[in-house]
C-alpha cells in the first residue's frame, strides 16, 4: 500500500481528516517500516513489518510477527500502561497497527547512551519493567498459547544471532549450536526477544519500551543477556567511560533480580554469564553487527568470546570484571 492509498484508508477509517497529512518515515531498526502520520488534528504512528530485512545478509522473516507484537503491547499494557504505547488501531490482513506517538520529549535510549549521558534512573527502570513483565507471564498458560512464536524467535534471533555465529566460528560451533537448542527448548515467561537501548525510549523519569516483534514465550535469560550485551560492546566504544557504563548494566541486573523474583533461578545467572559472551560475538559476527565498533575493537570481542565461552564464569561479576581488565587495557 503506498502513501495515498494509505491516507485514503485512513481517513475512511476515521483515523485522519485530510489529505494533506504528512507521512515521515521514522528509524526502526532492519525488520519494518515505520512512519509518522500528522494532518493537523491526529498524529501517530504507523508500522507494518518487512518480509525481508535490511541487511547485508538474506534475512527473511514472516510477517505475522506484526500480530505479535500487537499482542505483546495489549498484554503488557494491562499491569505496565505507563510501560507500552496505546494501539489506536490494527488491520490483522494487512499486518499493519497504529500506536500514539511517544511524546513529552522521550528519546531512544541508544542515541544518549552513546552520546556519554548514563542515567542510572533508567537502567532501574529497564531492569524493573523486564522483570515484571517475566514475573507475571510466569506459568501463564493463555500467554504461552498466545505467544507460541518459536518459528519466528528462530529465524529472528536463534539463526542470525546463534546459529549463523557459530557457523561462522567452528571452534565455537558446538557451544552455539547447544545454546540454540537450549533456548528453543525453554518455555519459562512471555520475552521481548529485542530488549536493548535502541527500542527503549527515555525521559522525564519515563521508559517505553517499543519494537516487540519477537515476543515468544520462552527463555527469560536471553531478554536479559541481550540488554546487557549493549552495555559490554559500548564500554568498550567509550572504554573512558567503561566504569560508569557497566555500572549501567550492573543497575539493570540488581533491578531485574527483585523485579523477577521467582524467575531467577539457581542457575539463571551461570545461564546469563554462559551465553553473553556469545551474545557479544553475535553482534560482531552475526546477521546484525553493531555499527560503532572498529575493527580493532571487533577482535577484542572475539579474542574475549574465545577465551570465555569453552568455560564460562558463573557469575555476571566475573564476566564484567574479565571484560574491564581486557577493555581498560585495549
Amino acid at each position: 500500500m503506498d502513501q495515498v492509498a494509505l491516507c485514503h484508508y485512513l481517513i475512511d477509517k476515521g483515523l485522519l481528516h485530510s489529505q494533506d497529512a504528512t507521512f515521515t518515515p521514522l528509524s526502526g531498526g532492519v525488520s519494518c517500516e515505520i512512519l509518522l502520520v500528522d494532518d493537523g488534528q491526529a498524529r501517530f504512528v504507523v508500522k507494518r513489518a518487512l518480509d525481508k530485512l535490511k541487511v547485508k545478509d538474506d534475512w527473511f522473516a514472516d510477517i505475522k510477527r506484526n500480530i505479535t507484537e500487537q499482542e505483546y503491547l495489549r498484554y503488557v499494557g494491562a499491569f505496565l500502561p505507563e510501560s507500552v504505547p496505546a494501539i489506536l488501531y490494527s488491520d490483522a490482513e494487512k499486518y499493519f497497527f497504529c500506536m500514539e506517538m511517544i511524546e513529552g520529549g522521550l528519546e531512544n535510549w541508544k542515541s544518549r547512551l552513546l552520546l556519554g549521558e548514563y542515567d542510572r534512573q533508567y537502567a532501574r527502570l529497564a531492569g524493573d519493567y523486564l522483570g515484571t513483565i517475566h514475573r507475571r507471564s510466569l506459568g501463564d498458560a493463555v500467554a504461552r498459547e498466545k505467544f507460541d512464536t518459536l518459528k519466528d524467535f528462530t529465524e529472528l534471533r536463534l539463526d542470525p544471532y546463534l546459529l549463523k555465529t557459530g557457523s561462522r566460528h567452528p571452534q565455537l560451533n558446538p557451544y552455539f549450536t547447544a545454546e540454540a537448542e537450549r533456548i528453543a527448548s525453554t518455555s519459562t515467561c512471555l520475552i521481548h526477544g529485542d530488549y536493548s537501548p535502541k527500542n527503549l525510549m527515555v525521559g522525564s523519569g519515563r521508559l517505553v519500551i517499543l519494537d516487540c516483534e519477537v515476543a515468544w514465550y520462552g527463555d527469560p535469560v536471553f531478554d536479559v543477556a541481550f540488554l546487557l550485551n549493549h552495555f559490554l560492546l559500548k564500554a568498550l566504544h567509550r572504554p573512558k567511560d567503561a566504569a560508569q557504563i557497566l555500572g549501567l548494566g550492573l543497575k539493570v541486573w540488581e533491578s531485574y533480580t527483585l523485579a523477577a523474583d521467582t524467575v531467577v533461578d539457581g542457575q539463571f545467572e551461570a545461564r546469563l554469564s554462559h551465553l553473553l559472551p556469545m551474545l557479544m560475538l553475535a553482534r560482531v559476527d552475526g546477521k546484525s553487527p553493531v555499527e560503532y565498533l572498529d575493527s580493532s575493537q571487533q577482535q577484542t570481542v572475539r579474542d574475549f568470546a574465545y577465551s570465555v565461552i569453552p568455560d564460562s564464569p558463573k557469575t555476571l561479576n566475573q564476566v564484567v570484571h574479565q571484560w574491564t581488565e581486557l577493555v581498560t587495557a585495549a
